[in-house]
């Protein structure tokens, strides 16, 4: 969780990737995966900045959400 004052300074990417990278090392090929509400602006933007590949949408909670993966190993699907 970030304070709105520092929203879109680039944080939680810089803390996300540096996860990331932490686990493909930790366990090399296994995939991450994210749910988000498609609503969710930054939320896309930073998946998609993060390389996660869209798997499927659903409607759940009464709004779409997006499921994505994201691996260092074989694409995934």
């Amino acid at each position: 969780m970030f304070l709105p004052t520092v929203w879109g300074c680039g944080y939680a990417a810089e803390a996300c990737a540096a996860a990331l990278d932490w686990f493909a090392d930790a366990l090399p090929g296994e995939p991450v995966v994210l749910c988000t509400q498609t609503a969710n602006n930054r939320s896309m933007s930073l998946a998609a900045k993060l390389g996660f590949v869209e798997v499927e949408r659903f409607e759940e909670w009464g709004a779409e959400q997006w499921f994505g993966v994201w691996s260092t190993g074989p694409p995934f699907g």
